[in-house]
């Protein structure tokens, strides 16, 4: 129950949309399309943010499935492979995200593609660069696996391929994007095109405080491993009593694993897979250090690169021991994510914004009226999970009917009409969510005057 914000909005405008070209967006351009098509394709029988759920969930597992099998090549060993595999989806953020509704999933699931096709004997460097345009189609951060692209062909001699790869992936993706946006404004602008392919919210910007840079990328990286709010548990849970006991006894067997095996030794067994994987990782650290640093999500582009630099440091042929390190640190990893992160997240309490719109219901009546004066974040929670609601843009006082006003409706008209708005909701129902995370508020408005 613990939806992404954007997962929302983009279930809410598959369903509310008036005509296709209004589902492209310029950070994940396609990515709604697909959503949009499944929706009518069922006849609207299921809402569109448990078939975004569903398709991210199907895409999850075919990631997994295709990095599986590259690190199988790379380790020849079936254990490694699953146990690597593990560690990735057993990840707090990817597991998180893979059960949501986003635009990550899909587009990381189309680079692990392109990096299959791109570590075999002979690279198919065609389909390649297209499923990494696709990547790209479904979120503009896919672009930086570009340096990771060039590197492997470029290392294997084949440069011209490379030069291809370069540009057939950019060029596709270029024209994609002119097309949308001429769809979108009838018309081409380069300047306009300019500001709309970089777009972005108004609340995030590049960075360049040095040390709080590090110091927050630095806790943003281990939060893509290790992920939940302890403070959600419920500890008394006969469920929860079990999963921390397993967390206890994986917990003992990895301190036992390290007692016995004091040296760690590393060594590069596949270079190619190893200068591939670290230019992947390269080019989203640096990015990212600068370009919303704090941000966890993010940083899931680089978590297969992760992986398959393990791989290629994983001794040929050696199999995982059980009396090994690895095992038990993939379970603890596992369930202590499952424990503080994916079992609260599944409560309706884990998300007080989704929690007090789905609590609306018992207050907004079919047909009824919500006025807003911009359309926020909590805003989307209340529309989409009140779809019996209609919601209009307000105008002035006068034009004002019946209904409720929210938030951002409440705040404009008391700094612009105070008078009227005490007028209207003297003695009137109210709905709020006020605390250090949130202010969310509705007012029933009481029948105006005429």
């Amino acid at each position: 129950m613990n939806f992404y914000w954007d997962g929302v909005l983009f279930a809410l405008n598959i369903e509310t949309a008036p005509h296709w070209p209004a589902l492209l967006h310029a950070n994940h351009l396609i990515y709604e399309l697909p959503g949009s098509l499944l929706y009518h394709a069922l006849g609207r029988s299921v809402r569109a943010l448990y078939l975004l759920q569903t398709v991210n969930s199907a895409c999850a597992a075919i990631a997994f499935y295709l990095l599986s099998g590259i690190v199988l090549r790379a380790t020849r060993s079936v254990r490694a492979a699953l146990l690597l595999a593990a560690f990735f989806a057993f990840s707090g953020t990817w597991w998180r995200f893979a059960t949501d509704a986003d635009a990550y999933i899909p587009s990381i699931t189309l680079l692990i593609a392109s990096a299959a096709l791109l570590l075999c004997e002979k690279p198919r460097v065609v389909s390649a660069a297209l499923l990494h345009v696709g990547a790209m189609l479904f979120h503009q951060l896919a672009i930086f696996f570009l340096p990771a692209a060039l590197v492997v062909l470029w290392r294997r001699g084949r440069r011209v391929q490379a030069v291809l790869y370069a540009a057939l992936s950019g060029l596709t993706t270029l024209s994609a994007y002119i097309a949308a946006f001429r769809l979108q404004s009838g018309a081409f602008s380069l300047s306009v095109f300019r500001n709309w392919i970089t777009s972005h919210a108004e609340d995030v910007s590049f960075s360049f405080n040095l040390p709080k840079n590090l110091a927050i990328s630095l806790r943003s990286w281990v939060q893509l491993f290790v992920a939940g709010r302890p403070s959600l548990v419920r500890y008394f849970d006969p469920l929860t009593i079990v999963l921390l006991v397993a967390c206890v006894a994986a917990l003992i067997c990895l301190a036992i694993a390290l007692y016995r095996r004091t040296r760690l030794r590393i060594a590069i067994h596949d270079r190619t897979l190893f200068l591939f994987a670290m230019a992947w990782i390269a080019s989203y650290v640096l990015f990212l250090f600068f370009w919303l640093p704090n941000n966890t999500f993010y940083k899931l582009f680089a978590l297969p690169a992760v992986i398959l630099l393990i791989a290629s440091c994983w001794t040929p042929g050696a199999n995982p021991s059980i009396r090994g390190a690895a095992l038990p640190f993939v379970a603890l990893l596992a369930l202590s994510n499952l424990t503080f992160a994916i079992v609260p997240y599944s409560k309706p309490t884990a998300n007080e914004a989704v929690a007090f719109a789905l609590g609306l219901k018992n207050h907004l009546a079919s047909g009824t009226n919500v006025y807003f004066w911009s359309f926020n974040t909590d805003d989307w929670f209340a529309r989409y999970f009140n779809p019996q609601t209609n919601w209009q843009q307000a105008g002035p006082a006068a034009s004002i009917g019946d209904g409720w006003l929210e938030t951002t409706a409440i705040d404009h008209f008391s700094q612009t009409d105070p008078g009227w708005l005490k007028e209207r909701t003297q003695n009137s129902e109210w709905c709020e969510l006020v605390n250090a995370r949130h202010r969310i508020r509705f007012v029933r408005l009481q029948p105006g005057h005429h």
